[in-house]
């Protein structure tokens, strides 16, 4: 695949502002349709002493390791945002496809797919970027608005040895002040983005972090990595919990007898290797005295996802791992049997299953952040968190109140003196036991793949439907708006000195847009072949296009176009390289193995220079296409590849 790459500061703006002027959306991101909270109804929370406007966040994933996650994220009402989990060994390969949520929710082990520096930029030019848009009130709040509160949340993983190495430890200092980066960036902006280099920006993006550990990790381990991070770096930590934790049995009988999920074959020889309940609740009391002498906090994040044996054709691994709606009753009652270990004083954060219907119940429970991934992987993608925030500040306001801890109390029976962790805890107590006889968490709620119509994609005229745009978490499908067209076309030869059309033919668009592709943004998860109506995969069929020269050239097994200059297309098809320029009066110029030709407006040679007697001109209507639609398009794509790019970056 190709290599997800992140473009500079100066690129996002140029991108995130054209497109706003184009189009009023960023990243593809309608304006209108950003979370906008109700003026009458409070629903912020603190997260280890940090304020943040809401309690929603997306979980460490592939919806927070790009700048365009974040911001799409943040667009869509998420305030507490669990970075993507970064570890030593920041080069692997990870097979493709790697997620499955066509009903339920499947992954293969997924880390992370940049190296670390990589993802320190992309952090800090989230952060950044953030700023900036409150700084123009961009959201339509203003500069200084609560609406901005945001915590960025690090995750690490996955042993000791890893992460107390100096990368990694450095890394997590970086983060903790990176006011060195924030001032380069700012400092390096063009004179256009003058205006900002002296924005006052907080350089410390995080001092929490939530602990990812290998499924199997011993406790002392575990242990071990925590009262590092807290001990030798000062952080605030969660450690996030295994579902294997109440133990086969338990899982067993809940997944495959009571919600009948009985194709989905558990590993008992994973709950014997993951740690167990009393050993757990023994570390977690441990942790919490260590951390308090210290000054910090340490909580329990419920949970990872469930190891379990692959039966379906998907994943070529062994094992794959569940999420979605049968997780989130095993994770709810395996935090509630902790917290009823632990007290109600523990901090909690969550991230099973969570979608639209279970949010407000699951904040009630006293969690911070509540968080959510595979329901962002469905149809609507980041704008479906709106839904959520909706709900909850209805339960507020239904309930007769106007802030969010009177609905927690209110819940749990409580009086308005009652600790917001107790009446979280209390309320659990009462939702959690019948989770698993809602029949919206069965299978047979849950069994229905995405409808497929039996057709197979091609390079143009897809069904159109855009269902691919907003389920990647990337943003890396856009549509262009190349117009219903009938295009004439012929190849070229040779005939007494002069070109003469053969093999005339008509090329016939029915569809008034095409989807294309942004390859530097796309990681082939395989998530928009998934809801894709047709068979075969808009990340591998449809027009692949790279944001510079540079990664074009590089990835030269793969079939792709890009745009050294706004007027320049280069063209890979077959692996055979062409190229188009626009030139004065419409007239184009393309340039093939055979040769070179100049058409006018209407596609008539004026000129040619053939190396042989015949020229095949299939590219060139290809490409003169996407390239059209390239021009009319309005929205972040043309923005983001056409940008003003640092010298040396094309």
């Amino acid at each position: 695949m190709a290599e997800l790459f992140g473009p500079s500061l100066a690129t996002h703006l140029d991108t995130i502002f054209a497109e706003i002027a184009r189009s009023q959306s960023i990243y593809g991101y309608p304006l209108n349709k950003v979370y906008r909270p109700d003026p009458d109804c409070d629903i912020s929370v603190s997260f280890h002493g940090k304020p943040a406007a809401t309690p929603l966040g997306p979980a460490s994933g592939p919806h927070t390791q790009m700048v365009q996650n974040i911001l799409l994220a943040f667009l869509g009402g998420s305030r507490i945002m669990e970075l993507k989990t970064v570890q030593i060994l920041d080069e692997l390969d990870i097979p493709r496809p790697c997620i499955d949520a066509r009903n339920i929710g499947f992954n293969v082990e997924w880390s992370q797919e940049l190296t670390l520096d990589d993802s320190y930029n992309e952090y800090i030019n989230a952060w950044i970027l953030l700023k900036i848009l409150e700084h123009e009130g961009i959201p339509g709040f203003p500069a200084g608005d609560p609406f901005y509160h945001t915590v960025f949340d690090m995750s690490v993983g996955y042993d000791l040895k890893g992460i107390s190495s100096p990368r990694v430890t450095g890394w997590i200092q970086r983060m903790k002040d990176a006011g060195p980066a924030i001032g380069e960036r700012l400092a390096a902006l063009p004179p256009r983005y003058a205006r900002f280099r002296d924005l006052d920006i907080d350089p410390h993006v995080s001092n929490t972090l939530t602990l990812s550990t290998f499924h199997g990790c011993p406790r002392d381990e575990i242990q071990g990595i925590v009262e590092y991070l807290v001990g030798e770096l000062d952080l605030d930590v969660l450690v996030k919990m295994n579902p294997t934790l109440l133990g086969h049995q338990y899982v067993r009988k809940t997944l495959n007898e009571q919600m009948g999920y009985r194709h989905i074959k558990l590993d008992p020889h994973a709950f014997e290797a993951d740690l167990q309940f009393t050993e757990g609740i023994a570390m977690l009391h441990r942790l919490r005295k260590f951390a308090a002498e210290r000054g910090r906090r340490v909580g329990a994040k419920f949970t990872n996802t469930l190891v379990v044996k692959n039966h379906d054709n998907m994943f070529g691994e062994e094992e794959m791992y569940l999420s979605g709606q049968p997780l989130h009753v095993i994770s709810m009652n395996t935090m509630l049997a902790v917290r009823r270990e632990l007290g109600p004083e523990m901090p909690v954060s969550f991230s099973a299953g969570i979608d639209a219907k279970n949010f407000t119940d699951a904040v009630c429970c006293g969690m911070v952040p509540v968080t959510t991934c595979t329901d962002l992987l469905r149809k609507g993608g980041y704008t479906r968190q709106v839904r959520y925030l909706k709900n909850l500040e209805q339960a507020v306001k239904s309930a007769g109140f106007s802030k969010l801890d009177d609905l927690l109390r209110h819940r749990a029976g409580f009086r308005e003196s009652a600790d917001r962790g107790a009446a979280g805890l209390a309320f659990a107590q009462k939702l959690v036991p019948d989770l698993v006889d809602q029949p919206r968490y069965h299978h047979a709620a849950n069994d229905k793949l995405p409808k497929k119509v039996g057709t197979r994609l091609d390079f143009f005229d897809c069904l159109t439907c855009n269902i691919c745009l907003p389920v990647c978490p990337n943003a890396a499908n856009i549509s262009l708006p190349v117009g219903k067209q009938t295009v004439a076309t012929c190849n070229y030869e040779l005939q007494g000195g002069g070109l003469i059309a053969v093999e005339q033919d008509t090329l016939q668009l029915e569809k008034p847009a095409q989807i294309a592709n942004l390859a530097d943004f796309c990681n082939e998860c395989g998530n928009c072949e998934v809801f894709c109506p047709e068979d075969g995969g808009p990340q591998i069929l449809k027009p692949r296009f790279f944001s510079s020269r540079e990664t074009w050239r590089r990835f030269n097994t793969y079939d792709g176009f890009c745009f050294p200059e706004p007027n320049d297309m280069l063209g890979r098809l077959d692996g055979v390289v062409y190229r188009l320029v626009q030139e004065d009066a419409g007239m184009r110029r393309f340039m093939a193995p055979g040769g070179e030709i100049l058409l006018s407006q209407d596609d008539k040679p004026l000129e040619h220079h053939l190396d042989g007697d015949r020229l095949d001109m299939g590219p060139y209507y290809r490409m003169k296409l996407l390239f059209e639609g390239f021009q009319k398009e309005n929205g972040y794509a043309a923005a983001h590849l056409n940008a003003v790019r640092p010298a040396g970056e094309n």
